[in-house]
């Protein structure tokens, strides 16, 4: 498990959001809702981008569209890349590619198995939730914010002394170093994620591009680590984040000037509750200097 960490809130404004997400994924906004805080924001190019799915790019774009916003349609896929946990957006793919959706299915079941066997051990503990009323309150088919899950067992297990004291509605680190990390009684070890370049070539096949989404926010994101990335498939680094700050900014901005691969922009954003410090789209610390040429740049890195 990683807990969510605050950041200066992002202040500047910006016309191009290609990361964003609803709560078809653990976003607070359903699509609908989320495009038009797209429309009202100013946006003229968004890309929803839910964790492991595409399900809410239909929604989205009926709203946006007709308010005149170009929609890129994409996804944000878990990935392994250098023995840890990285994320890789995809745009431009087909949401309707049924080959590409099924494999972005599967990521996204192994992760919910992995919950269901989370609260399954928390009700060998005895804390009084099945899996039903986990199913009740975020649905079968849908990840869900982390600290979400974790409030719901700890509204479970009101009462019980072993897990008085421990915080909700925050990010309730002693929770997970006490009771999740390995060898404690709710560690589940992690589903094998998809390698990066196998990713990348189900985002290439289904007509998109692939992008590292937020790498200064991965251990050990040296240059010569971004310098494989070509070989695997991947066309672009985000470098205008939320998780960035401007010396992260200028150190991808350099990579991707010297590889060859084209520097995006996203904000992140999942709305002002679970990230405070992105609380619209459209807005990140920096903003790229001329942001429709970058679309332009990543639409022709899809060849």
């Amino acid at each position: 498990m990683t807990i969510v960490l605050d950041r200066p809130v992002a202040t500047a404004r910006t016309p191009v959001d290609l990361h964003l997400h609803s709560t078809v994924s653990d976003g607070d906004d359903t699509p609908a809702d989320l495009a038009r805080a797209c429309v009202e924001a100013g946006l003229a190019v968004a890309a929803l981008t839910d964790h492991d799915s595409v399900a809410g790019v239909a929604e989205f774009r009926a709203v946006a569209e007709p308010a005149g916003l170009t929609v890129v349609a994409g996804t944000e896929i878990t990935v392994e890349w250098g023995g840890q946990e990285a994320h890789c957006l995809a745009y431009f793919v087909d949401p309707a590619d049924p080959v590409f959706a099924a494999r972005i299915d599967g990521v996204r079941g192994a992760e919910v198995e992995w919950w269901r066997t989370w609260f399954g051990r928390a009700a060998d503990l005895g804390v009084g939730i099945s899996w039903a009323d986990v199913t009740q309150r975020f649905g079968a088919d849908r990840v869900a914010f982390l600290g979400d899950y974790l409030d719901l067992f700890l509204t479970a297990a009101a009462g019980d002394p072993r897990f008085g004291g421990y915080e909700r509605g925050g990010r309730h680190s002693r929770l997970i170093a006490e009771w999740c990390r390995a060898g404690q009684p709710l560690h589940v070890p992690h589903p094998t994620r998809p390698p990066l370049g196998d990713v990348a070539r189900w985002i290439r096949e289904a007509g998109g591009v692939a992008v590292l989404a937020h790498p200064a926010r991965l251990r050990d994101e040296p240059e010569t680590a971004l310098a494989r990335l070509r070989d695997l498939g991947v066309g672009g680094v985000e470098a205008w984040t939320t998780w960035h700050d401007p010396a992260d900014t200028r150190r991808v901005l350099a990579a991707c000037a010297s590889l060859g691969l084209v520097a995006s922009q996203g904000s992140d954003c999942h709305g002002g509750r679970l990230k405070p410090w992105s609380p619209a789209p459209g807005l990140v610390p920096e903003a790229a200097p001329d942001p429709m040429s970058m679309v332009e740049r990543l639409h022709a890195a899809r060849d």
